[in-house]
C-alpha cells in the first residue's frame, strides 16, 4: 500500500499508448478509491490536475509546432471520407445495374446459348483451316529446312504435321494426297540423317590439313572451331573411354539447340548431336546405329582411297604408276594421313555415342516412344570402332608389305650371336678342304602324295588370305611398290599410332600383333637373307687353273667416283665397301625398329664374323704356299709374338697410331737412338736369314706383285672398316648400364645387351689386328727380298775374275726391278705414312746385308771391289728416288767394302788414329777376306792383325768409357 500511495511524478502521468488508456485511466480510479485519507485523495487530485495542465500545455505546443502537418492530414482525411462515401454510392448502384441484367440475361439465356455454340465452331472451322494451310506448307518448308542442314527443325516440322494428318486432320480426305507424300517424306527422312551423319563422320570430321602433302598434321583454325577446340594447333585428343554407365554418359549432357539464322556445320559436335536427336525423334535411333555399325569397313575403305588419292596429287605423279616405284616416303605419308583421319572418325563416333546414350538414359529404356531398346547385337562400342580401324589398316599393310608373298619365301634370321673367346692365330691354320655337296639322285615332287600335300597348302594359304580380310573386294591402288622393306618407314609412325589405340583399348592390339608376326617370322629372315646374298656375292670364291681357290673380292677395288664419295685417300676393297654397306644397312633398320635392335645386332655380328672368317681364309691362301702348312718367312715372322713385339715398339710403328703419333712428336728421338733401334731390327733379321750357306726358296716370297697390292689393300680396307665399327660400337650403349633417367631421354641408338656388344668389340679388334699384320707383312716382306736377292750376290757371284765388269750384279738389278714395282704398287695402295714406313731404314738394313756377307766372299780382287761398289751405288740411287732422300748407310757399305783397297796393316793404323767405323766382327771378317784373296800371307800373320785389332778395339771401347 505504501509503494500504491507513492506520489508519482508527472512523467508517470504522461497520456498512454492506445491500449493501454483504458488501463491508465482504472488505476488512477482504484487509486482514489482506495486511500482513506480526504488529504491524501486531494492531493493525488491536485498532482493530477497538474499533471493535465501539463499535458495539455505540451500538447498545445506540439500542434503549434506541428500545425501544417496536422493540417494536411485533416484535409487528407476529409477527401478519403468523401470518396469512400462516392464510391458506396456506385457500388451500391452497380448492385442494381447487375441485378436488373441477371433479370434480363434470365429471359434471353437460349437465345445466347446458340450465339455461344456457334462461336465455338466458327472458331474450330478456323483452326482447322490454318492447320492445312500449314500442312501445304510443310513441303516447301522441310525443303528448306533440308537445304539448309536445319534437320531438327525439320524433324519435329515433319513429325507433328503427319500427327496432326493422322488425328485431327484424318478424315479430310482433300489431305489424302499430301498426307501420302508427307508420310513417304517422313519415312525416308532417316535415310538422309544417316547419310548425313556418315558424311559428317568419314568426311566432315576430317582436318583440312591432312589433305596437303608436307603438313605437320595440325588441325586448323577452322577445323577446331568445328569440332569445338579452343586453339586450332592443338591436335584432337584421345577419345574418352564410354563404358555405357551412367557416370560416364552424364559428363556428356548438355542442351541440343538448333539455331535457324546459323550454319548447323560450324560446330560439329552439336552438328551430330542435332542428327541424332532426330534420328531419335523418328524412331529410326537403332536403325542408324546398325546401319552405322555396319557400314564401317566400307566407310573406312572408301576413306583410306581417298587419302591415296590425295597423296598422289600432292607428289605431282600418276596414281597408276607409282606402284611402279621404290617410294616408301609416300606410304609414310598416307598412313599419317589415315591415322589423323582415324582419330578423327573415332572422335566423332565417341560423339555420336555419347549423344546415343545421353538420349536412351533420359527417355528411359522400356519407354515405347523413345524407340527403344538397343539390343547387344546392334549397338556397338569404342572397341568396335578401334578394332575395325585397325583391321582395315591391317589389310592395307598386307598389301603394302607383300605379306603373301614374304611369308612364302620366308628366311630363317640367325636367333642369337654367341661366339667363344679363341686366339686370333687359330685363323692362320691351314683348314681342311670343304666336303663336297652331295647331289639328289631323284625327287618326288610329281608323285601323288605330293600333289595332294600341294594342294592342301594353297588350300590352307588361301584360308589365311580371306581370314586376313583380303577377299573383301577391296581394290587398293598403291603409292609406291609393295615390299617387306617399307615397313622401316612406316614403323616408328605406327609404333606411336598402336600404343595410343592400345591406351584407348586396355588390350593388346591386333595390330601389334600382326606387325610383331611379320617382323619377327618374315622381315628379319629377309634381310638376314638379303644381307647374306649381297656379302656372298661381294666374297665369291672362284677357283684358278691351278685349282687353287682364291678370294676373288680381294682383287677388286673401288672406282675413283666411290673413293671420292668416301673421302678416302687410297682404293679399298669392294667386298669391304659392300659390307660396311650393309652395316650401314642394318644400322639403318637398327634406328627405324628400334625394338629389334638387339636382333640387327646380331645379324651384324654373323656378318662380320663371316667376312673376319673370309678375310682370313684369303690371307692364308696368299701366305701358304704348296699342299702343307708351310708359310712364307714374311708372315711366319708377323705372326712371331717377339718380333711382331719388337717391330711395334719402334718409333716408326708407333708414329702410325692416331694417339701414340702425337705422343711420339713431342718425343725427341736422336739419330743415334734410331739408328740403334734399326740396327737391332737388321742384327734379328740377318740372324734369322743369313747365318748360314742356304739361300732362301723362292717360294718363301711372294713373287707376284699383286698379291703384295691385295695385301695393302687388305690392310687399308680393314683399318677404314674397322674404324667405322669402332664409331658404331661407341654410339651404342649397354642396356644393363643404363639409369631410369637415362632410359627416358632420346638416344641416337637403342639400348642393347651388354654381352652382344662385347661379342662386336671382339670382332671390331680382330679386323684391327689382321689390319695391322698386313702392314707388318709388308714391311717385313721387303727386307725379305733384300735378303732374296742380295744373300746370292755373296755367295754366288764371282769377284775376283780378271776382266773388270762394269755392270752391277745381275741380282742387284733383279732387286732394284723388284723394289721398283713394290715402290709403284705400295705408293698407289698405301698412304704416305705407311709408304714411309714400309721402305724406312730399309738402306741401312741392305748395307748390313752387303757387309755381313764379307764373310760368305771367297776371293776379291781389285775389280771385285769396283763391281762391289757399283752394285751398292745403283742400291743407293734406287733407293734415293723411292724414299727421295739420301740412304747415307750405304755409303758406310761402300766405305767398307773401300777398305780393301787398303793393305791390313794401314787399316789398323788408321783405325787406332781415327777409331773404329765398324764393329769388331765386321773388321775381322775384312781381314779374313783379305788373307783369303791375296795368297802368300801366313796364318801367323793373320793372327798377329787379328790379335792387334783386338787391342786397338779394347783401346778404343775404354777410352769411349
Amino acid at each position: 500500500m505504501a509503494a500504491m500511495d507513492e506520489p508519482k511524478t508527472p512523467s508517470q502521468y504522461q497520456s498512454p499508448s492506445g491500449k493501454e488508456s483504458s488501463a491508465y485511466l482504472m488505476s488512477i480510479i482504484t487509486t482514489l478509491s482506495s486511500s482513506a485519507d480526504f488529504e491524501q485523495r486531494e492531493k493525488e487530485k491536485t498532482r493530477i490536475e497538474k499533471a493535465y495542465i501539463n499535458s495539455d500545455k505540451l500538447l498545445g505546443e506540439l500542434v503549434a509546432e506541428n500545425y501544417q502537418d496536422v493540417t494536411k492530414i485533416l484535409q487528407s482525411f476529409n477527401g478519403m471520407t468523401k470518396s469512400i462515401n462516392e464510391s458506396r454510392d456506385k457500388i451500391r448502384k452497380i448492385k442494381e445495374d447487375l441485378n436488373s441484367c441477371k433479370t434480363l440475361l434470365h429471359f434471353k439465356r437460349d437465345e445466347l446459348r446458340k450465339l455461344w455454340k456457334d462461336g465455338v465452331e466458327h472458331k474450330a472451322v478456323l483452326s482447322m483451316l490454318e492447320q492445312v494451310e500449314q500442312i501445304k506448307e510443310v513441303q516447301d518448308k522441310m525443303n528448306t529446312l533440308i537445304a539448309n542442314k536445319h534437320y531438327l527443325h525439320a524433324t519435329d516440322t515433319i513429325v507433328q504435321a503427319v500427327a496432326k494428318l493422322e488425328g485431327p486432320l484424318n478424315g479430310i480426305e482433300a489431305l489424302r494426297e499430301v498426307k501420302i507424300d508427307l508420310v513417304n517424306i517422313r519415312e525416308k527422312m532417316h535415310e538422309t540423317l544417316i547419310d548425313e551423319l556418315t558424311k559428317q563422320i568419314y568426311e566432315r570430321s576430317l582436318p583440312t590439313s591432312s589433305m596437303h602433302r608436307g603438313s605437320q598434321m595440325r588441325l586448323s583454325r577452322k577445323d577446331a572451331s568445328v569440332w569445338g577446340w579452343s586453339d586450332g594447333l592443338d591436335s584432337p585428343k584421345r577419345a574418352p573411354k564410354t563404358d555405357g554407365t551412367e557416370s560416364s554418359v552424364n559428363k556428356t549432357y548438355f542442351e541440343v539447340k538448333e539455331d535457324l539464322n546459323s550454319n548447323p556445320e560450324e560446330n560439329l559436335k552439336n552438328f551430330v548431336a542435332i542428327l541424332t536427336e532426330s534420328l531419335f525423334v523418328l524412331r529410326k535411333l537403332p536403325d542408324a546405329v546398325e546401319r552405322l555399325k555396319l557400314g564401317m569397313k566400307g566407310s573406312l575403305n572408301k576413306l583410306i582411297n581417298t587419302a591415296t588419292q590425295q597423296v598422289a596429287e600432292s607428289s605431282g605423279q600418276q596414281l597408276d604408276s607409282m606402284v611402279n616405284h621404290v617410294q616408301p616416303k609416300y606410304l609414310n605419308e598416307l598412313l599419317k594421313i589415315v591415322f589423323q583421319q582415324t582419330r578423327c572418325v573415332a572422335e566423332t563416333h565417341q560423339t555420336f555415342l555419347d549423344n546415343v546414350f545421353r538420349l536412351t538414359r533420359s527417355s528411359g529404356v522400356e519407354k515405347e516412344s523413345s524407340g527403344m531398346p538397343l539390343h547387344g547385337n546392334v549397338l556397338y562400342d569404342m572397341k568396335d570402332v578401334w578394332s575395325e580401324i585397325q583391321a582395315r589398316l591391317q589389310i592395307l599393310l598386307s598389301q603394302y608389305l607383300d605379306v603373301k608373298n614374304t611369308m612364302s619365301s620366308r628366311q630363317q634370321a640367325p636367333t642369337g650371336f654367341d661366339e667363344p673367346s679363341m686366339d686370333i692365330s687359330q685363323y692362320f691354320s691351314k683348314k681342311k678342304p670343304a666336303r663336297p655337296k652331295k647331289v639328289s639322285l631323284f625327287r618326288f615332287d610329281a608323285s601323288q602324295h605330293a600333289i595332294s600335300v600341294s594342294s592342301a597348302r594353297q588350300q590352307i594359304q588361301q584360308f589365311e588370305h580371306d581370314s586376313l580380310g583380303q577377299s573383301d573386294n577391296w581394290l587398293i591402288v598403291k603409292v609406291c611398290k609393295p615390299g617387306a622393306f617399307n615397313i622401316t618407314a612406316i614403323y616408328k609412325p605406327l609404333r606411336s599410332f598402336i600404343e595410343e589405340v592400345e591406351a584407348i583399348m586396355e588390350t593388346t592390339s591386333g595390330l601389334q600383333e600382326f606387325i610383331t608376326e611379320f617382323v619377327q617370322n618374315a622381315f628379319l629372315g629377309q634381310v638376314h637373307a638379303r644381307v647374306s646374298e649381297n656379302i656372298d656375292a661381294a666374297t665369291r670364291v672362284e677357283e684358278e687353273e691351278d685349282g687353287h681357290k682364291c678370294f676373288d673380292a680381294l682383287r677388286n677395288v673401288i672406282d675413283e667416283k666411290t673413293k671420292r664419295e668416301l673421302g678416302v685417300p687410297r682404293p679399298l676393297l669392294q667386298s669391304t665397301v659392300t659390307v660396311d654397306n650393309s652395316i650401314q644397312e642394318l644400322q639403318e633398320l637398327m634406328h627405324d625398329l628400334p625394338d629389334y635392335a638387339d636382333q640387327f645386332l646380331n645379324m651384324i655380328c654373323n656378318v662380320l664374323r663371316d667376312y673376319r672368317d673370309k678375310c682370313h681364309s684369303a690371307y692364308r691362301d696368299i701366305v701358304q704356299h704348296g699342299s702343307d702348312e708351310k708359310r712364307i718367312i714374311s708372315s711366319m715372322w708377323a705372326k712371331d709374338e717377339d718380333i711382331s713385339r719388337f717391330l711395334r715398339s719402334l718409333p716408326s710403328w708407333r708414329s702410325l697410331q692416331p694417339r701414340q703419333g702425337k705422343e711420339l712428336d713431342r718425343t725427341i728421338c736422336s739419330e743415334e737412338e734410331i739408328r740403334a733401334l734399326n740396327s737391332k731390327e737388321a742384327v734379328i733379321l740377318i740372324s734369322n736369314l743369313s747365318s748360314d750357306e742356304s739361300l732362301i726358296p723362292q717360294q718363301e716370297i711372294i713373287t707376284d706383285v699383286t698379291q703384295m697390292r691385295t695385301v695393302a689393300n687388305v690392310h687399308e680396307s680393314l683399318e677404314w672398316f674397322g674404324d667405322r665399327l669402332n664409331q658404331f660400337c661407341t654410339s651404342l650403349t649397354p642396356q644393363d648400364t643404363l639409369n631410369p633417367v637415362q632410359e627416358e631421354l632420346p638416344t641416337e641408338m637403342p639400348p642393347i645387351s651388354e654381352k652382344t656388344l662385347e661379342s662386336l668389340k671382339s670382332l671390331v679388334q680382330d679386323f684391327k689386328d689382321l689390319a695391322e699384320i698386313c702392314l707388318l707383312l709388308l714391311h717385313l716382306e721387303v727386307r725379305v727380298h733384300c735378303f732374296y736377292y742380295l744373300l746370292p750376290v755373296a755367295k754366288q757371284s764371282n769377284y775376283a775374275g780378271p776382266i773388270d765388269d762394269l755392270d752391277p750384279d745381275s741380282n742387284v738389278l733383279k732387286l732394284n726391278k723388284d723394289l721398283s714395282g713394290m715402290e709403284e704398287m705400295m705408293a698407289q695402295s698405301l698412304q704416305p705414312k705407311k709408304f714411309k714406313y714400309i721402305f724406312e731404314s730399309l738402306g741401312y738394313l741392305v748395307a748390313s746385308i752387303l757387309i755381313t756377307s764379307v764373310q760368305f766372299l771367297k776371293k776379291i780382287n781389285e775389280n771385285g771391289i769396283k763391281k762391289m761398289c757399283r752394285n751398292i751405288l745403283a742400291i743407293q740411287q734406287n733407293l734415293t728416288n723411292i724414299t727421295l732422300t739420301r740412304e747415307s748407310d750405304l755409303d758406310r757399305a761402300r766405305h767398307f767394302y773401300e777398305l780393301l783397297y787398303l793393305n791390313p796393316d794401314d787399316v789398323l793404323n788408321s783405325l787406332a788414329e781415327k777409331g773404329p767405323q765398324f764393329t769388331l766382327n765386321e773388321y775381322q771378317q775384312l781381314i779374313q777376306l783379305y788373307h783369303r784373296s791375296f795368297a802368300g800371307n801366313p796364318v801367323s800373320v793373320q793372327d798377329a792383325r787379328m790379335q792387334r785389332l783386338q787391342s786397338v778395339m779394347e783401346k778404343g771401347q775404354d777410352e769411349t768409357v
